[in-house]
Formats: structure tokens, sequence, C-alpha cells
């Protein structure tokens, strides 16, 4: 092989990751600044309500789940006094 043929392939071999690591830290340094700048983009945006929706609706399902509980649980009886009480 060429001495060319060799400082090529070694620049490859070793410089090729070198680069690609570079370059990676750039790009997610520019995408921290964008987000800083622009503040957050609408999919994070929209993650969050959806977030925020779901934990209102577990909430109601966990006040559900406990009402169903106590009427399970509880003596057929008083459970008759307490609807009668809502009537």
């Amino acid at each position: 092989m060429e001495t060319g043929m060799i400082a090529v392939m070694f620049a490859l071999i070793f410089g090729g990751p070198a680069l690609w690591g570079i370059t990676d830290s750039v790009l997610k340094h520019r995408r921290k600044m964008a987000q800083i700048k622009y503040g957050r983009s609408d999919k994070e945006a929209q993650l969050t309500a959806d977030k925020e929706q779901l934990k209102e609706t577990v909430a109601m399902l966990e006040d559900r789940m406990a009402v169903l509980e106590t009427i399970a649980t509880d003596p057929a009886r008083r459970t008759a006094e307490e609807i009668e009480k809502l009537r």
C-alpha cells in the first residue's frame, strides 16, 4: 500500500469517531440552547397536558374504587340505610 492510503485509513479509523463525538456534542448543545431560547416544544407541552389529564382521571377512578370497596365490604343493612339517607 502507498503511504497516502495508509494515512487516509488511519485518519478514517481514528479521526471518524472523534469527529462524530464533537458533532454530537455541538448538536446537543444547540438543541438545549434552542429550548432555552424558544421554550418547550409543542410536543412537550401536549405531553404535559396529557400527563395532567391522566393524573386527574386516576384520582377520580381511585375515589370510585374506594366507594365500590366500601359497598362490597360493608354489611347490606348499613349500605341500604346509607342509600336511603341519600334519597
